[in-house]
């Protein structure tokens, strides 16, 4: 039997052909994988951020609430001093009033 060199060579470029072949699908097929992941992980950050916000925004619109109630409240209070207090005025003006008429003759 005798060896064609030509088929030898053929045969040894087209091994190397279907390797380099092999080794470019088996790679994209793992780009494509880490791509799958990357998008993957980008969509679970970008979820966490907008729940986080959510979140934040929530607490903010409680405190915001509170706060209204809070000023509220001290504005109610506020009125009812300036109430008793008016009260108390009143009640020393008519303490007055009556003193006055008691010794407007004397």
């Amino acid at each position: 039997m005798n060896f064609d060199p030509k088929l030898g060579s053929f045969l040894l470029s087209f091994v190397c052909a279907v390797s380099g072949w092999v080794v470019w699908w088996l790679s994209k097929i793992k780009s494509e994988k880490q791509q799958a992941a990357l998008e993957r992980q980008q969509a679970i950050e970008k979820a966490e951020a907008a729940a986080e916000k959510a979140v934040n925004d929530k607490r903010d619109f409680n405190h915001l609430i509170g706060n209204q109630k809070q000023m509220s409240e001290n504005i109610a209070y506020g009125f009812k001093d300036i109430e008793s207090q008016m009260k108390q005025q009143n009640e020393k003006l008519q303490e007055i009033k009556a003193y006055l008429i008691r010794n407007r003759n004397s």
